[in-house]
């Protein structure tokens, strides 16, 4: 019986919010799609901050998959055609966070090779 209470105060605990623990990420790509686009319909050039993110988000991915030893994607490619897929998602999923478009985009990429 000591062990089942315990069991259930442990799942108590992990299922209460906790107030004071961060988001597991930050930065523009925690923002909504509909903010975004908020925020990109008054001044266009705040794209910038967000697909510099973007940017940063899938190397940190790919650092981390290629330190597992695992294969990275291909991130080379025209700026402009992936601001526009990024743009795209969020005009067609504004519930959901700028990131989510970013890992969409990310694993529709093909595998790095190295030369």
């Amino acid at each position: 019986m000591k062990h089942g209470f315990g069991l259930v105060l442990c799942w108590i605990f992990l299922l209460i919010p906790r107030a004071g623990l961060a988001y597991p990420v930050q930065g523009p790509g925690a923002t909504s799609c509909a903010e975004f686009a908020k925020m990109y319909q008054a001044d266009p050039s705040i794209e910038m901050i967000f697909f510099t993110w973007a940017q940063g988000y899938m190397s940190a991915i790919n650092m981390s998959v290629m330190a597992a030893d695992r294969p990275a994607r291909e991130l080379a490619g025209e700026s402009a055609d992936q601001q526009r897929a990024f743009r795209s998602y969020c005009a067609s999923n504004p519930l959901k966070n700028y990131m989510d478009g970013v890992l969409e985009f990310y694993g529709k990429l093909p595998f790095y090779r190295k030369n």
